[in-house]
């Protein structure tokens, strides 16, 4: 592995990936519920595909921030998508604490904050 310019991006690019296998495997068990049999072949298909794209989305991410690592945010492009990832993994972790599933809001929480500081320090 490369020397990493930006530690925290790198420790970023793990937690997505971390992020990734954990949305797959909690989804892949969430799809065991009874009660998504129940839902028009539309939506359940809806759901299952937009919950593995999420999947793909956070492994993207961990090559990303992989890369920003290496780099450094390097333009405005570069600072808008750490900016969005960084509400994102925010609001959608607010979600799951008023949804109950206080676990997963920490986890976001957590990584974006990591994500926030580690784009912050990166930005040239």
């Amino acid at each position: 592995m490369a020397y990493s310019k930006h530690p925290l991006l790198l420790a970023a690019a793990v937690a997505h990936g971390v992020l990734s296998l954990g949305h797959t495997t909690k989804g892949m068990d969430q799809f065991k519920h009874a009660s998504l049999n129940t839902l028009p072949s539309k939506l359940r298909g809806a759901i299952t595909a937009g919950w593995y794209e999420g999947s793909v989305f956070f492994a993207i991410m961990g090559i990303l921030n992989y890369k920003w690592s290496q780099t450094g945010l390097v333009d405005s492009a570069d600072k808008a998508i750490a900016s969005l990832i960084t509400t994102l993994l925010l609001g959608a972790g607010s979600y799951y604490y008023k949804t109950g599933d206080k676990p997963t809001c920490f986890l976001l929480t957590l990584v974006s904050i990591l994500q926030g500081i580690g784009a912050r320090n990166a930005s040239l």
